[in-house]
């Protein structure tokens, strides 16, 4: 997948408001999407920025899949790295297709792409 917009502060695409951006955006065109870590999905559904999107706690760390078209679990559904949780769409404020993915630790925003970097990194000591 390639990046369409970084973490950090950007023109937002639909407001045209300069504002901060809590993840990032990668675009994506019916591909599935696969669970980063183990863990708990803690939502599943709908709201108009977001659109159709999964939350899935895996201790200190809250990972959110978003604008999604489709999507293969349910809140309190187990889920294991790898496993798929849907498919990318283009549901709630979006100008195309894309998957938005957002990370939390402890309630905080990091940056998603550091924390693949990071999680890759010790996967592979």
């Amino acid at each position: 997948m390639q990046l369409t917009s970084a973490y950090g502060y950007r023109i937002h695409p639909v407001t045209g408001n300069y504002a901060f951006h809590s993840g990032v955006d990668l675009k994506a065109r019916h591909d599935t999407v696969f669970s980063v870590l183990e863990g708990r999905v803690t939502f599943m559904g709908y709201d108009p920025i977001t659109g159709v999107h999964i939350r899935v706690k895996s201790g200190d760390f809250e990972l959110l899949y978003g604008h999604l078209s489709q999507v293969f679990v349910l809140a309190g559904d187990s889920v294991h790295a790898g496993m798929p949780l849907g498919i990318t769409g283009a549901t709630g404020r979006v100008t195309g297709e894309h998957l938005h993915f957002a990370v939390r630790y402890r309630q905080a925003a990091i940056n998603p792409l550091k924390f693949l970097n990071s999680l890759s990194y010790n996967l592979n000591k």
